[in-house]
């Protein structure tokens, strides 16, 4: 069985074909890969970072929850003619403290939120620390004018800017990209 030149040329262009056609597969299925695993590595840098907004937040809540437990006690002691005792006292400077640091949590929420384009939220953010910040500098001990009904009334706003916020926190979270 002798071998023609029509032969060779034929069998060459049906290894050639087979070659291209895998070298275009590996090369399509390689492109594929890589462009879903960019879009997996956004997407969960996308929701690490709203859980770290949300870690921030929730740590500026307590921290105010804490400081408002402590003046509503002051404002319940102060209604009976009594102080803090000296250990109170102490815990609620250090709340103070505590709470003046935490702001550097809420620019950092603030900030990342800005930066994913969650600009609405970002803003939502900011008015939850001039409310924070309002807090602190009208709800203080020695503010003889307290009254238990107020110190509810600022815990209901706080809890409700809360809720507004993580509502469209877990809506962004949903949507995703």
């Amino acid at each position: 069985m002798e071998v023609t030149e029509l032969q060779v040329i034929d069998t060459a262009i049906k290894i050639g074909l087979g070659s291209l056609i895998t070298l275009i597969g590996t090369f399509l299925v390689t492109w594929l890969n890589h462009r879903n695993e960019r879009k997996k590595e956004s997407r969960k840098r996308f929701y690490d970072s709203l859980e770290s907004v949300s870690s921030n937040i929730e740590e500026v809540t307590h921290v105010s929850l804490c400081y408002w437990a402590l003046i509503i006690e002051w404002v319940r002691n102060n209604k009976q003619g009594m102080g803090l005792t000296e250990k109170r006292s102490e815990e609620l400077e250090r709340t103070k403290s505590e709470l003046f640091d935490q702001f550097k949590s809420l620019t950092v929420a603030e900030s990342k939120l800005m930066l994913l384009g969650l600009t609405n939220i970002s803003t939502q953010v900011r008015d939850y620390g001039e409310f924070l910040k309002d807090l602190r500098r009208k709800y203080y001990d020695g503010n003889k004018s307290l009254n238990e009904s107020d110190m509810d009334n600022v815990r209901q706003e706080l809890l409700q800017k809360r809720k507004t916020i993580f509502e469209a926190l877990a809506k962004s979270y949903k949507k995703g990209l």
